[in-house]
């Protein structure tokens, strides 16, 4: 039997989470499922009452990348909406891991550009198919209950909100919905080839289904899987609103004694939420991993660790995660006047459209700290780990202001209007999420 496309109804129900918000940024690349997702949302945005925005992301890994990107602008276009494409630039081809690196970009992109231009949320066209797919990845590899939960409707990618609406509708009915309305689309041949875990697995399809094995039995599972998640990240919730602190200088504190004493499961959430948060990393934490540094920590308090750019160590008394810096160091970001921006995937940067002159973003550092000769009272009260890895405004060689600490320089106000809030609270869960990909949780 024909897939039936998506009516009027259904699509008013699968996408009632948008009128809660403002403003929303479609990921749309020009396959069938996020065009179906733009032509659904553009049907019904008078009565969502939401604003759109259409992003796609050239990442050019093939030649066609930008013609497909511009075509996605003419459709959008064509339903009054806007359209942005996103480079993907200091990319590497090497087949090592490329899909997950492309998928972690993408994100990091669209993110980016929703703090840039005051979007709280990216929906994205995951669908029941990619749910089942999912799935039957990381039974393979021996997931435990976080894997198998698979992709959640609601996520978050340093600190935008992902929304996934079309989870529990198959790919063939958002295919049908677009062929009712003669809107052709665009096949990635990275879909087919069998280089590719997930093209291998969807070539596999007829096997499984003969097993009765077909995605909606699987998706089901994965929602069953994914209530048990839902209640095991609430234990976790709760012993972080009790037992650790978050600061809004980009670190976290963890009661020692507290995380000995809770059950290992919990301990594991509690690591991979904080870590994800003040480390901002762009990769699912491997649950093999965090569980290496939970029996480290146990073994040897009293040493540092390091793992999802964070470095980990004992400090008065507590548990101290520090966003780690070594190596090349943390990126810089040049600000124009009135411009916003996502900095080291932690930080919303501001600066005043009043502002006479552009701004470096970049760590503080110790020779930042070295230009801090009178620091003000809130610096110093803050771990010397967690200052130096601050952002802070330069002007060629000179520091000009510390917005997380009130714009201060030394220990008076610089008179700089830049603003600065940590917004990757999501943690590491919520990256992970977001991604929708690898884990071996």
């Amino acid at each position: 039997m024909d897939a039936l496309p998506i009516t009027q109804a259904e699509a008013r129900a699968l996408l009632a989470p948008l009128r809660r918000l403002p403003r929303v940024a479609l990921a749309v690349s020009g396959g069938p499922d996020s065009l179906a997702l733009m032509q659904l949302a553009a049907r019904l945005r008078a009565e969502l009452g939401v604003g759109l925005t259409v992003l796609s992301v050239d990442h050019g890994l093939r030649a066609s990348s930008r013609d497909e990107a511009l075509m996605v602008g003419r459709l959008a276009a064509g339903l009054g909406l806007p359209h942005a494409i996103l480079d993907w630039e200091g990319r590497e081809n090497s087949a090592a891991s490329l899909q997950a690196r492309a998928r972690a970009a993408r994100y990091d992109l669209m993110a980016a550009y929703c703090h840039a231009n005051d979007i709280p949320a990216l929906v994205t066209a995951h669908h029941l198919d990619d749910q089942a797919e999912t799935f039957l990845m990381r039974l393979k590899r021996g997931s435990g209950l976080d894997g198998l939960a698979a992709i959640p409707e609601r996520g978050a990618w340093a600190g935008i909100v992902i929304l996934r609406p079309l989870l529990d509708m198959p790919k063939a009915r958002l295919v049908a919905t677009l062929k009712e309305q003669g809107i052709s689309f665009v096949s990635d041949p990275s879909n087919d080839d069998p280089r590719f875990e997930r093209a291998r697995v969807r070539g596999s399809a007829s096997a499984f289904s003969a097993l009765g094995l077909n995605p909606e039995a699987l998706a089901l599972s994965a929602r069953r899987l994914r209530r048990a998640r839902e209640a095991l990240d609430a234990a976790a919730q709760s012993f972080l609103a009790t037992s650790s602190e978050t600061s809004e200088a980009g670190y976290a504190l963890i009661d020692a004694d507290a995380l000995e004493a809770a059950p290992p499961e919990i301990a594991l959430r509690v690591l991979a939420q904080l870590i994800g948060a003040v480390g901002g990393g762009e990769t699912p934490l491997q649950l093999a991993k965090l569980e290496a540094l939970l029996a480290a920590l146990e073994a040897r308090p009293g040493k540092a660790h390091t793992l999802g750019r964070c470095r980990i160590e004992p400090i008065s008394g507590r548990l101290g995660l520090f966003r780690e810096m070594r190596g090349r160091g943390l990126p810089a970001a040049r600000l124009l006047p009135g411009e916003r921006a996502l900095w080291d995937n932690r930080f919303r940067i501001e600066l005043g459209a009043n502002e006479q002159a552009p701004i470096v973003v970049r760590a503080l550092g110790d020779s930042g700290l070295r230009e801090l000769r009178d620091r003000s009272a809130l610096a110093s009260s803050l771990p010397r780990l967690a200052v130096r890895t601050l952002p802070s405004c330069w002007r060629g060689e000179v520091l000009i202001g510390l917005p997380m600490l009130g714009g201060l320089y030394g220990s008076e106000p610089s008179g700089l209007d830049c603003r600065a809030i940590f917004v990757s609270s999501g943690g590491a869960t919520g990256r992970a999420e977001g991604a929708a990909q690898r884990s071996s949780r």
